[in-house]
Parts: structure tokens; C-alpha cells; sequence
């Protein structure tokens, strides 16, 4: 059995200013940082025989936390954000008077389009299960992660192996999703959790 304990980042400077970004590498805030001392509670009593974590700060910094065994971080460009390429850093506002044209085009076609110097959300599910099933069987791995790669991963496993229900989850900063796989079978245990 393979079993995924995924947390996503604590809340970011960039949260707080509403931009699109994914590889933009922001900071937690205080209340990120709190939001992940959380989770690490929640999974205080859970043990994992590996923890990885995004090569940027935001999650690396949460797996930092989170990682109450002390193991070595191990660092994976597979699990990073979206690349939201000419969008990143610019709130939704901005981009409907600056790229009007692009914004619209990637909300209609937005499973498939890719954003100008960055990637579409199908090359995102496709490096994300990569990543997934490269991972051994018979081991759990925590990993210090994104929403959209939380979100591509969930869809793909479970609304067959699509992104048709990339937006129906609700994954919070700072919480805890668990997948196990029993002989390839994924099973979602945990969704969402927050700690107090």
C-alpha cells in the first residue's frame, strides 16, 4: 500500500494580495506559519517513511514544520504550482485591463491552455502523477505541497484520471488531505482537515 499525507502551504504574502502565482515564490505570513504548527498536530501521531516537499519556499518551509520526525527534506520540481507564466503576479483585476484577451481565452479553454510562458493545468495533473507514480509502493510520504497540485491529483484519481472535478475540492491553507492506493485502488481518507 502506497499512502499520500499531503498538506498544503500555510496562507502567503501573496494569499493576502489576491495574485495569481505559482512559481512566484512567496513567504508565509504569521498566520501561515500557524496554520501549519496545525497540521503538524494533527499529524503528530502519524508516522511516514519519507517526506517531500516543492522546491519553493512557501512549501518547503511548511514541510520544515510539519516534518516531526526529522527526516531529510527531500525537493521535487514535480510538485510545484501551476505556472501561470504572464499572469503571475498580477491580481484578476489587472490582468481584465491588461491581458483581456488571454484571460478570457483561459477561462473558457482552461483545462487545456497553456499560459503564455508557463503551462496549462493538463501539463500540471501530467508532471503531478509522474511524480506520484514514481513513488515506491508499501511506503507513506508527507508531502509539503500546492493546491493545484493537491487539486490535479485528486481529479485524476478520483473522476477517472481527468481534471473534470479540478475545482470541487476545497483544500484550505495549512490542511491535510490523505490518499492511500490498495493494490493501485486509490481510496481518499482525509480531505481538508484543519487543525483547531
Amino acid at each position: 500500500m502506497k499512502k499520500l499525507i499531503l498538506v498544503r502551504h500555510g496562507e502567503t504574502t501573496m494569499n493576502l494580495q489576491k495574485l495569481y502565482y505559482g512559481f512566484l515564490d512567496a513567504d508565509l505570513t504569521e498566520k501561515g506559519v500557524e496554520q501549519v504548527k496545525s497540521a503538524r498536530e494533527i499529524l503528530k501521531d502519524m508516522d511516514y517513511d519519507e517526506i517531500y516537499s516543492s522546491d519553493l519556499k512557501r512549501a518547503y518551509k511548511t514541510a520544515e514544520i510539519i516534518n516531526h520526525k526529522g527526516l531529510e527534506i527531500k525537493v521535487s520540481k514535480e510538485i510545484r504550482e501551476l505556472n501561470f507564466g504572464i499572469f503571475e503576479g498580477y491580481t484578476y483585476q489587472e490582468l481584465k485591463e491588461k491581458y483581456p484577451k488571454e484571460l478570457l481565452i483561459s477561462q473558457k479553454e482552461w483545462k487545456t491552455y497553456n499560459f503564455e510562458n508557463g503551462e496549462s493545468p493538463s501539463d500540471l495533473q501530467k508532471r503531478v502523477v509522474n511524480f506520484v507514480e514514481s513513488l515506491e509502493d508499501n511506503k507513506t510520504y508527507l508531502i509539503g505541497t500546492h493546491w493545484g497540485v493537491i487539486c490535479t491529483m485528486l481529479s485524476y484519481y478520483f473522476a477517472n484520471k481527468t481534471l473534470d472535478s479540478y475545482w470541487k475540492y476545497k483544500i484550505e491553507n495549512g490542511s491535510v488531505t490523505i490518499i492511500e492506493f490498495k493494490d493501485n485502488y486509490p481510496l481518499l481518507c482525509g480531505l481538508n482537515w484543519k487543525g483547531v
